[in-house]
């Protein structure tokens, strides 16, 4: 019984002893990213015992900068150490990729998002009341919510009021009409037999349209070399499922705002804005939850000064700007203070908590405004983030993410350097109160 008692008392004081060692292992993050000729810091203490070994001589060690290390390269690369128990015993290896400058034009431009640059919508699939009950021809020849319908009987349709004359139109009795549609980037060829409406009197289909425009957002940044872009932070989805919405043959468009309806507790605001379909300015590659993202078609004609993007570990609390527009296309500098920063192990869409500080925006807006997701977020002199969500019952708070994930989504980094940066492993995670927002 002593005997058993001892080896508990020798386990708990090894527990006790080995504890914050392993604890300071796992703070130590396995992949790290950063641009040529800047210096990070990790801070963390080395257990006893351990030692970093360092072939590269990319480190600058703790007993010259205190507690953790200073990673330092001017020469893009990956980079292995290993931290060895007594310098013999490897315990675990971390990798640092250092890649080239990316500067970024941070935009700030409104823009109208189409989800096809002609054709109608289908929104829903509605019953049709006949003599013989209720029937529903749209569902039964195939068409689903989502749909773009393109062509009826080979009439290319260029308009949601152009879709209803030409509907009406070919809608004739016992007709059978070909219908072209778009579904997730493939074309399909439907066909459907309109029928007699008892409540209407009229022929109908059973297909409820709306036209291709998914909304009024801001762009984030563009990349003057490669056109690439990345738009509103967060994913655009369908008004039924909340499913992705197929944008691969979406693009955007130049948008004026006309008007703005300010947010107000419990009941967000709004941009509202007209597009311009002169030319697109760029078309949509991919729908992701951290925005949409394709390449531009033509350099936007409010051009700015490109900027280095901020990784998310150089991102403070404390104040920022954000670019935005509130009337016509005019970009204006808004001030904001970040009052949270959280630390992330992947990509996500609330990466730190924002509060609208700016006298003039707050007139104007209430805060944030739906129409305002995608505007960039700069502070100390680069892109850091863009805004995402509001706060219901908060409209001068809500939420962004960090421009680095944005980037990371957009393939830029691919194309440009043909690497992928690592996700970057924290060790640790803040809790924080769930608060309820919606999407601007």
């Amino acid at each position: 019984m002593n005997k058993k008692l001892v080896f508990i008392c020798l386990g708990a004081l090894l527990v006790a002893i080995l504890a914050p060692g392993i604890h300071a292992l796992m703070m130590i993050p396995s992949e790290v990213t950063q641009f040529e000729g800047e210096e990070q810091s990790l801070d963390f203490g080395l257990p006893w015992g351990v030692q970093i070994k360092d072939t590269n001589g990319i480190l600058k060690l703790a007993d010259e900068v205190g507690e953790g290390v200073v990673l330092q390269t001017n020469e893009s690369g990956n980079y292995d150490f290993t931290f060895n128990l007594l310098g013999l015993i490897p315990l675990k290896r971390m990798q640092v990729n250092v890649i080239p400058q990316v500067k970024l034009v941070p935009s700030g431009h409104s823009i109208g998002v189409k989800v096809s640059d002609y054709g109608v919508m289908v929104a829903g699939l509605d019953s049709v009341l006949t003599s013989a009950g209720r029937v529903e021809p749209a569902k039964d020849s195939g068409f689903e919510v989502g749909d773009i319908l393109l062509t009826v009987n080979d009439t290319k349709l260029t308009s949601l009021e152009h879709a209803a004359a030409v509907l009406e139109k070919e809608s004739q009795p016992g007709k059978e009409l070909t219908c072209e549609v778009l579904r997730q980037g493939s074309t399909h060829v439907l066909k459907i037999t309109p029928v007699f409406d008892e409540e209407s009197s009229k022929k109908r289909l059973g297909l409820l349209l709306r036209d291709t425009a998914a909304g009024v957002g801001t762009m984030t940044f563009y990349h003057p070399e490669t056109g690439i872009y990345g738009a509103l932070g967060h994913m655009i989805t369908d008004e039924q499922g909340g499913k992705a919405l197929d944008l691969s043959s979406g693009s955007i468009v130049d948008a004026d705002i006309i008007s703005i309806q300010p947010g107000q507790k419990g009941k967000p605001g709004e941009k509202k804005g007209t597009f311009n379909d002169a030319a697109p300015l760029g078309f949509i590659d991919t729908n992701t939850e951290l925005g949409i993202y394709g390449r531009l078609a033509r350099t936007p004609e409010a051009e700015g000064e490109a900027l280095p993007l901020g990784f998310k570990h150089q991102v403070q609390t404390g104040e920022a700007e954000i670019l935005t527009v509130v009337e016509g296309d005019k970009i204006e500098r808004f001030s904001i203070e970040i009052e949270k920063v959280f630390i992330q192990s992947g990509p996500a869409s609330k990466g730190m908590v924002l509060r609208i500080t700016d006298p003039r925006l707050l007139e104007t807006t209430g805060g944030i405004v739906q129409g305002m997701s995608g505007s960039p977020i700069i502070q100390n002199g680069k892109l850091v983030g863009a805004v995402t969500h509001v706060f219901i019952n908060e409209p001068n708070r809500g939420y962004g993410c960090f421009a680095e994930w944005m980037v990371m989504e957009s393939g830029l980094l691919e194309e440009i350097e043909s690497i992928v940066p690592p996700e970057l492993l924290e060790a640790y995670f803040f809790c924080f109160k769930q608060e309820k927002y919606t999407s601007p």
